[in-house]
């Protein structure tokens, strides 16, 4: 449950990191002369800078989903695959292997969880870092 607020709350929050500067740099491009052209372009690289951070973060964070997806289908299918045998040496053996695997997915959970909570961290703080910088350089 904690995992999937979090993960909204980052699909929700990206969006509003990268249309807010953009707004503001529309209107003051507007008003502004040549004098102004560095200061967006100043503004326009901090945005850059923050933009990267979030994709590397956001890359990590689909790497470990993707990771959990292939844990997930193959103890599925290791399931499935002692359903249709329907002998009790290959349950047993199934069993076996899966509470092996436990471990090791409630770890990768746990990796995942963590790295959705400093995402959104990262997100927070490049957010202010981008907003205190642009209105620095106006």
């Amino acid at each position: 449950m904690g995992i999937a607020t979090h993960t909204l709350t980052a699909l929700f929050m990206g969006p509003v990191i990268f249309t807010f500067p953009f707004k503001h740099l529309k209107r003051k491009l507007r008003v502004s002369g040549k004098g102004s052209l560095s200061k967006v372009y100043d503004q326009l690289d901090i945005a850059a800078k923050g933009t990267y951070i979030l994709n590397r973060d956001f890359d990590t964070m689909s790497r470990l989903v993707a990771r959990l997806h292939d844990e997930i289908e193959h103890n599925r299918a290791m399931v499935q695959f002692c359903l249709d045998r329907k002998e009790d040496k290959f349950s047993l053996q199934v069993v076996k292997e899966l509470k092996k695997s436990d471990v090791g997915f409630r770890k990768q959970v746990e990796e995942l969880e963590e790295h959705v909570y400093l995402c959104l961290v990262t997100i927070n703080r490049t957010r202010t870092l981008v907003i205190k910088e642009m209105k620095r350089s106006t």
